[in-house]
């Protein structure tokens, strides 16, 4: 008989003071820990447990903290203990649903230490199964939750192989146009205080925080819907012209 297991850890490590006592009560449960510095280092080397078992009274005590946020962890903990017998002392939590990843969200949106979470994933097997061996990342910003995998990967693989760098495969399709990078900005405004060297705008301290928020107000203020029909159109025309074997 095949055993599966899927070893995880968890990057970087928590810093301690951001996580909340139902949050570690609950991480603690799923994964294997220990400390690194004022942080957790959180792994498992067979994967985290989706059924864990916690003490109904410190449960109770843990949801009375006033710093406990409300949200899908907690409304998930408060119906398990309505459902539990009067005479029951231990909850089982069934964690498949909810996941850790909707834990880790909650910790990265409170913590200035972390703009994400990535929880790497391995697929193995203790037997030479041909379904028993990849991997996957999952990585958890304070909006997002995005994961990929090997059979993902190894699907992107064959559609080039396939179709080229064309990329007509279904699910591709897709071309970007114009990218924003905060390093590009960043050099900008070099060369605007060095031009402008002797004006306020060559003295003033420009920190990172400053870029990221001005490329968000300046996207959000952007209405390019007539130059990308234009752009639709030109491609458009390049395709015919390209189909009648004529210059593109």
């Amino acid at each position: 008989m095949a055993d599966y297991h899927f070893p995880t850890v968890v990057r970087p490590s928590i810093p301690a003071h951001a996580i909340m006592r139902l949050e570690l009560a609950l991480l603690t449960g799923m994964f294997d820990y220990e400390p690194d510095g004022d942080a957790i280092y959180f792994y498992s080397s067979e994967g985290p447990s989706d059924t864990i078992w916690l003490d109904i009274a410190e449960l109770k005590d843990m949801l009375e903290d006033e710093a406990m946020p409300s949200g899908t962890i907690g409304e998930m903990v408060r119906h398990k203990l309505d459902e539990a017998g009067a005479d029951e002392t231990e909850l089982e939590l069934d964690l498949s649903d909810l996941g850790e990843a909707a834990i880790f969200q909650n910790i990265v949106r409170r913590c200035d230490q972390l703009d994400h979470v990535a929880i790497v994933s391995a697929w193995t097997c203790t037997r030479m199964r041909p379904d028993g061996f990849g991997g996957a990342v999952t990585v958890v910003t304070g909006d997002h939750v995005l994961s990929s995998s090997t059979c993902e990967m190894e699907r992107r693989l064959l559609d080039r192989a396939e179709y080229g760098e064309l990329g007509c495969a279904p699910g591709h399709g897709r071309h970007g146009i114009l990218i924003l990078r905060e390093e590009d900005v960043r050099s900008t405004v070099a060369n605007v205080q060095k031009a402008y060297a002797e004006a306020d705008v060559g003295v003033v301290e420009v920190a990172d925080e400053h870029i990221r928020q001005a490329c968000i107000a300046v996207i959000a203020r952007l209405d390019l819907d007539e130059q990308l029909r234009r752009i639709k159109f030109d491609a458009a025309m390049t395709a015919i012209r390209i189909a009648r074997g004529t210059p593109a």
